[in-house]
């Protein structure tokens, strides 16, 4: 099946908030350097919301991959 999944009640999320030297992000080496800022768990979809929220990256701020245009 293809398209819209019904949520899993027991999907839980894993985050981490990582900072990228700017220079380096387009490179094969981009994680040079790499910070670690912060990381989360969220055991379901509500709390992943929660916690996209209070790290200031809201799930609307994301782009689809369809709506992106391709790296290569």
């Amino acid at each position: 099946m293809r398209g819209w999944v019904h949520s899993d009640a027991e999907r839980s999320f894993r985050l981490e908030h990582w900072e990228y030297d700017r220079d380096r992000i387009d490179g094969f080496d981009y994680d040079i350097g790499a910070v670690l800022i912060g990381s989360a768990d969220a055991t379901d979809e509500s709390e992943l919301i929660t916690v996209l929220d209070a790290w200031g990256a809201r799930p609307g701020l994301f782009v689809y991959p369809w709506e992106s245009e391709d790296p290569t």
